[in-house]
């Protein structure tokens, strides 16, 4: 019987089409920026990729790497985290992604010192050893997975006493009668576009404490919700005041983010 893996996102076609065609980076996240511009003013796509960038060096920054360690990143995308971890030397590295597409583009990342290897499989259930890694990552993916809470156990599981795991995660909270569209119909397009979303409705507390279940302590955590909130304007463009008849799950996210309904954490967590 062959191996049964969870749907890769749809928007995922798009993004890999752009990037084989030289129309984006590595990295397939929203961007950073420490001094966020209003989302009314125009955005390069140079400025996207830098703050995309940052993002990523941020999640770095939160695994606290040391030299000649093992880092496994679960969710690697196109590798733009990975290719970052490997200006460390004898990094070894291993990506985890389900979708064979993705995991191809990271086979052209450029081999400085240290190792890398791509698994296809299920980030909910790693095919790893216990115990086998120093630090993990997981850069705004959880979100996608069947089960946030599995996923922590098996990172849990595979991180060596004292290894640390760095994550980014989208939370949305339900909003109420202000909303611009049903919230059925909100949850109906955010599953269609961008889903897997398994469990859209969740709050910070929520995913702190599934961590401490699967023995995870928090160390360290971060609300980058404004930091990141300029990223719409390009992955969900408008008018200035004006929303959508039809919206895109990247609008109704763009709204969601923009009126308090969604909290973009960034955490460091360690094993216990």
């Amino acid at each position: 019987m062959g191996l049964t893996l969870p749907r890769v996102p749809s928007y995922f076609d798009g993004l890999i089409e752009g990037f084989r065609r030289g129309h984006a980076g590595r990295d397939v996240h929203l961007g950073y920026w420490d001094d966020p511009p209003p989302l009314s003013t125009p955005c390069s796509a140079q400025e996207f990729e830098d703050a995309q960038a940052r993002l990523t060096d941020l999640l770095i920054e939160l695994a606290a790497l040391r030299d000649q360690q093992d880092v496994l990143d679960v969710g690697c995308g196109f590798g733009g985290a990975l290719e970052a971890i490997g200006q460390w030397r004898e990094m070894r590295r291993t990506g985890v992604n389900i979708d064979p597409r993705q995991l191809d583009i990271c086979r052209s990342l450029p081999m400085r010192d240290g190792s890398l290897a791509l698994i296809e499989a299920d980030a909910c259930a790693l095919p790893l050893q216990a115990a086998s890694f120093d630090r993990a990552i997981c850069i705004e993916a959880m979100f996608h997975f069947r089960s946030r809470e599995a996923f922590l156990h098996q990172v849990a599981r595979v991180l060596r006493p004292g290894g640390r795991l760095a994550v980014s995660d989208i939370l949305l909270r339900a909003p109420g009668a202000e909303a611009p569209t049903p919230v059925p119909d909100i949850e109906a397009i955010l599953r269609s576009e961008f889903g897997p979303w398994p469990q859209l409705w969740i709050e910070p507390e929520e995913l702190i404490s599934a961590a401490a279940r699967a023995g995870l302590r928090l160390e360290r955590r971060l609300d980058a919700t404004r930091a990141t909130l300029p990223s719409y304007r390009v992955t969900a463009p408008q008018n200035e005041g004006t929303f959508p008849r039809r919206p895109s799950a990247g609008h109704l996210l763009r709204w969601l983010h923009a009126n308090g309904h969604l909290t973009y954490l960034c955490a460091a967590f360690s094993k216990t």
